[in-house]
């Protein structure tokens, strides 16, 4: 909605337009003494425009030369003293007085009222201005429609007030959206050479009445009329494909947006995350990937994203060097299930050592043992038997495990306890094992090979 509002209303500029318009109408009214214009924006590389279903078939509105016979219309000179009541209004507005102002400008409506019409439709438009800038826009628009239907103004006056109605139709409460369309709509049959604006104030007319089929050809047509066109078009059609489930659309005006505004970290994202969609995981990491180099990866959770999609691809180094740089520097904050992240995926990578940190990190913060199991397994695959046989135990004394989990923590704490040279206690541990149903059979086939090397052993 505040979108909306913005784009359409621009009120401050519209009534600034207002006041400092001639008095005297003629076709083409245009502000004099206007400030000097703003220094030029920087450079900007439009991308290549790929089509969608949905744009493939997009055509221009409105006319390329005025209907004959309706380019002008007959100029008129307000009456010597509505002129000075208007110069009187007009600096109230200005000074933003705009009570004073109306008290002005009703006094004009009133004197015009039975026989200067062309005065009493300035009046009207002056103070339908003035109402919009208080926020009393269903009066604003009454005013404008009177305006509008005296068809006295020049044609270019005239198109503009119709456009603001449209406007204002989606900026009360309720909107009207499907009454702004109409209007909009209405007016595009006689506009001459309508501009990105225009088009825009359609699309959003179409896309507060979530009537997004309707959305996108007038925003598309906006993006390609315009030699800068604003992020948030591109926004808008964006959402529209995505809401009518084209995805594959949805990326491409994706793409096309962030060709066109490469510094913006959530366009980086958000096509990922279309890619990811489409299951087009590749491309979905190698945005990604480019995001984090230009640092707009910024967040935990983002870098988080991007170290489980290195593991979806089967980089586990990279994976676990992400997560370990953001737990590190303070970036992702660490918890049993973050810590487990990186540590599975340091044991993935090959990097045990590294993994047992992390698995050590993560089993500070819970009460089970799973923590310490792997790790026991992590190093009785270094040959690591002693310090297996540590951790077997302090994931059995911690608890919490699944009979299956508790089972195999016996199990393992006997083979590293026969490997660490300590045949007795590995003993007794794989007898505990043997109460579980799981490792039952195998820890019965360890004993027996234990009592061998014991007696061969002592033979």
């Amino acid at each position: 909605m505040k979108l909306i509002k913005s784009t359409i209303l621009g009120a401050s500029a519209a009534l600034a337009a207002a006041i400092s318009a001639p008095i005297l109408a003629q076709e083409g009214d245009a502000a004099a003494n206007q400030p000097p214009p703003p220094p030029p924006p920087p450079p900007f590389i439009k991308a290549p425009v790929e089509d969608t279903r949905y744009t493939k078939d997009c055509r221009e509105l409105g006319l390329k030369e005025p209907l004959k016979g309706e380019e002008k219309r007959r100029t008129f000179a307000l009456d010597p003293a509505n002129f000075r009541r208007l110069e009187k209004a007009n600096e109230a507005m200005t000074n933003e007085l705009w009570d004073e102002a109306l008290v002005h400008l009703k006094e004009l409506e009133e004197r015009a009222k039975d026989s200067r019409q062309y005065d009493l439709a300035k009046a009207r438009e002056y103070i339908g201005y003035v109402y919009l800038s208080k926020n009393d826009y269903d009066k604003a628009i009454g005013y404008f429609r009177q305006v509008i239907d005296a068809k006295i103004l020049p044609v270019r006056n005239e198109q503009s007030l119709i456009r603001n109605v449209a406007g204002l139709y989606l900026a009360i409460d309720p909107p009207q959206p499907e009454r702004a369309m109409g209007i909009i709509t209405d007016w595009f049959k006689t506009a001459v050479k309508p501009k990105a604006s225009d088009y825009v104030l359609l699309g959003q007319a179409a896309a507060l009445g979530k009537m997004y089929d309707k959305v996108i050809c007038p925003i598309r047509i906006a993006i390609n009329l315009e030699e800068r066109p604003k992020s948030s078009w591109f926004d808008i059609l964006v959402a529209a494909h995505f809401e009518l489930e084209d995805f594959d659309g949805a990326a491409k005006i994706a793409k096309e947006r962030l060709l066109s505004y490469p510094k913006e970290a959530k366009y980086w994202r958000q096509l990922s995350g279309l890619y990811n969609k489409l299951e087009r995981m590749d491309e979905s990491l190698i945005i990604l990937e480019l995001a984090k180099k230009q640092g707009y990866l910024t967040k935990g959770t983002e870098l988080k994203n991007l170290s489980s999609m290195y593991s979806l691809g089967d980089l586990y180094f990279k994976a676990a060097n992400v997560m370990q740089d953001a737990l590190d520097s303070g970036v992702l904050e660490g918890d049993e299930k973050v810590w487990k992240q990186a540590a599975i995926s340091w044991q993935l990578s090959r990097e045990n050592k590294k993994a047992v940190v992390a698995f050590t990190k993560a089993g500070d913060f819970v009460d089970h043992g799973l923590n310490e199991l792997r790790i026991g397994t992590i190093l009785s695959e270094e040959e690591e038997w002693s310090e297996a046989a540590k951790f077997f135990r302090k994931a059995l004394s911690k608890g919490g495990l699944k009979k299956s989990e508790e089972g195999r923590a016996h199990m393992s704490l006997g083979i590293a306890l026969f490997n660490a040279g300590e045949p007795n206690a590995a003993i007794k541990a794989l007898q505990k094992a043997q109460d579980y149903r799981a490792v039952r059979r195998s820890a019965s086939q360890w004993i027996n090979y234990v009592r061998d090397a014991i007696k061969v052993a002592n033979s």
